[in-house]
């Protein structure tokens, strides 16, 4: 039986070794798309965490640049007074106060009596100690005549900037023409340094 031999190139055996060869090129060559697309991905991957990372911190800027506006807890000065006003709530804006800019308490409250007139007495408290007091005509906090029903008695003040900050606590008396009180409340409320959140 004869035996098939291949045909004969020419070439020595050393020679069709390194035609044969695979090429490390071709092999890099291969491989690199593949290097390439991994490198993108991580590249997309980090811009789009990025993205969302500014996109939580303006949101939250956002959220700071805004007033903030809270109710605070209300006393009578005499528990066992029967005030012919009954006050609701009171919500100070901004909250906290920030000195050297305008602050304004909103006091909701019901009365079962009309009121013609009177006056606010304002009293403000720094570690107990009395540091302010101011009367204002009640008609110029509201529209007088007050009819009986719910009213919001609305104070606006704009503390010095020398201000110290901390915990103070502000005691309010409502009086008619004959200066019978008609009610007494106090309600804590903090003052803090200017910044930039608040600043226009």
């Amino acid at each position: 039986m004869s035996k098939w031999n291949p045909p004969s190139t020419g070439l020595s055996h050393a020679t069709l070794f390194l035609l044969l060869r695979p090429s490390p090129h071709l092999n890099l060559a291969l491989r690199t798309p593949c290097v390439s697309s991994t490198l993108l991905a991580k590249e997309k991957k980090a811009m789009t965490t990025t993205v969302l990372v500014h996109l939580v911190v303006l949101s939250f800027t956002s959220f700071l640049l805004l007033p903030v506006s809270h109710s605070a807890d209300v006393k009578y000065c005499g528990a066992k007074e029967d005030y012919a006003v009954k006050v609701q709530g009171v919500k100070i804006l901004p909250d906290p106060v920030v000195r050297g800019q305008a602050a304004t308490f909103n006091i909701s409250a019901t009365t079962g009596q009309a009121i013609s007139g009177g006056k606010v007495v304002i009293e403000v408290y720094y570690f107990g100690v009395r540091v302010h007091t101011e009367t204002h005509d009640l008609c110029e906090e509201l529209s007088c005549p007050v009819s009986a029903g719910n009213f919001v008695l609305s104070h606006t003040q704009t503390l010095p900037g020398i201000t110290p900050p901390g915990s103070y606590n502000l005691r309010m008396t409502i009086q008619d023409n004959h200066n019978h009180k008609l009610s007494c409340i106090s309600f804590n409320f903090k003052i803090i340094f200017g910044s930039l959140v608040y600043a226009s």
